[in-house]
């Protein structure tokens, strides 16, 4: 089980099938929230009303009012390749990204999206927690998550398969406007303080960049990856 706590967390968790234990709500969100306490007597979910300092103790401070105790997250592996099916792949690969407020913030972006999958490897990488799980606000709800041996044998295997990988690179020469969304693409995101490992960035079909005008040549690795999907979603427009 993990703990997940936010009022829209537990939302998406419901409105997604979720198995959850229980939910925890504070005694002010009982005396104000009729609508969310009847939801759950419909959808037939346990629940307990306690005060502030019991949810404090279980959650943490950050919790609005709202917590529960929910299965554990589907979490796939190499397989995850079978799973996605249609026009216009998207997955997207994450190298070094340790902060789980960068993954939950990045999850909540391949959500938005529509990107169909998120790839980590098991080492070097932010395992999936409450915290991830909360600063997603619920995204985590609605991504497929897998973690894998290798990112670089994964993306070889994903080459065979026929997708196009694309790495990110602030000297990256390949423009994000230009690329054919039509193709099943890899995005590949590295870590702020050393970026994409150098056996991926040779493995890269294209090396994308983003440009930039102002005076700092560098963006949060959640920002970055924010507007590197936005460009790549499938229906591609540039509105």
């Amino acid at each position: 089980m993990i703990k997940i706590y936010g009022k829209n967390c537990i939302y998406e968790a419901i409105r997604a099938n979720s198995k959850i234990q229980k939910v925890y709500i504070s005694f002010e969100v009982s005396k104000k929230d009729l609508k969310f306490l009847s939801m759950l007597r419909d959808k037939h979910i346990g629940f307990e009303t306690i005060d502030k300092k019991r949810m404090d103790q279980f959650f943490g401070t950050g919790h609005q009012g709202y917590g529960a105790y929910r299965e554990d997250y589907t979490i796939y592996n190499e397989g995850i390749i079978d799973e996605i099916t249609g026009p216009a792949k998207r997955l997207l690969l994450l190298d070094g990204i340790m902060d789980p407020h960068n993954l939950g913030a990045i999850l909540r972006s391949v959500d938005a999206f529509g990107y169909d999958a998120v790839i980590l490897p098991k080492n070097r990488s932010c395992s999936i927690t409450e915290t991830v799980a909360h600063v997603s606000t619920g995204a985590i709800e609605h991504v497929k998550i897998a973690y894998v041996n290798s990112l670089s044998t994964f993306a070889l295997k994903l080459k065979e398969n026929g997708y196009w990988i694309c790495g990110t690179d602030a000297s990256g020469k390949d423009n994000l406007d230009t690329l054919d969304l039509s193709l099943d693409l890899a995005i590949i995101i590295g870590s702020e303080g050393f970026g994409m490992n150098k056996t991926l960035l040779k493995m890269a079909d294209y090396v994308l960049s983003i440009p930039m005008s102002g005076h700092v040549n560098s963006l949060n690795a959640s920002v970055s990856t924010g507007i590197v999907l936005y460009r790549t979603r499938k229906d591609g427009r540039i509105l």
